[in-house]
């Protein structure tokens, strides 16, 4: 598997130094990285061709607002793009979780790889075959309260892409990655403020 990822990001890496120079918004997104978000190596945004950084600050506790990131299955009644939420694993959400859903009306199968209550959440989509070869994306949420009376919580949400199609139009496919996260938030603070 090592090797496998190691392969990957030198593909990856080849493959970027061929492309046009990132979008003004991409180079927006990747001046604004949080810091405190740790990527895996092959999903790392120094290589992936795709990068989308968006945060929100929600005048609602981390608690609220990760508890309603944490119910997948209640994403549909507060996120248009989301519908036919399922676990294919026990229920509530934690780390290893598999959660079937279609965003955009695509079907598409994610494993939680970290879950840290409150805190933050990243999963990686699957294709139908549970391999990362499908959609090559790895996605995080990271919650940090805010404020005098921590009354508040900054939500950033980012997201890689280093699959064939994040290869074959990069400024593309950030900026529709980019514009879905804005929808995610807004919608977000629609349903975790008070």
């Amino acid at each position: 598997m090592l090797k496998f990822l190691a392969a990957l990001c030198t593909i990856t890496t080849l493959a970027l130094s061929a492309q046009a120079p990132p979008s003004p918004e991409m180079t927006a997104d990747r001046a604004h990285r949080d810091s405190a978000i740790h990527w895996p190596a092959a999903y790392s945004p120094a290589v992936a061709p795709v990068f989308s950084h968006n945060e929100l600050l929600l005048h609602t506790t981390c608690h609220s607002a990760f508890t309603h990131m944490a119910d997948a299955t209640d994403w549909p009644n507060w996120l248009a793009i989301v519908k036919d939420v399922s676990f294919e694993t026990p229920a509530p959400m934690h780390e290893g979780t598999l959660l079937r859903l279609k965003i955009f009306n695509s079907p598409i199968q994610s494993r939680v790889v970290e879950f840290v209550p409150d805190q933050r959440i990243s999963w990686i989509p699957y294709g139908s075959d549970e391999t990362e070869t499908r959609h090559g994306h790895f996605h995080i949420w990271h919650f940090v309260t805010q404020g005098p009376q921590q009354a508040d919580c900054l939500v950033t949400t980012e997201e890689t892409g280093i699959g064939p199609g994040d290869v074959k139009d990069p400024a593309a496919g950030s900026h529709l990655m980019h514009k879905a996260h804005e929808l995610w938030l807004d919608s977000l603070r629609y349903a975790a403020e008070p």
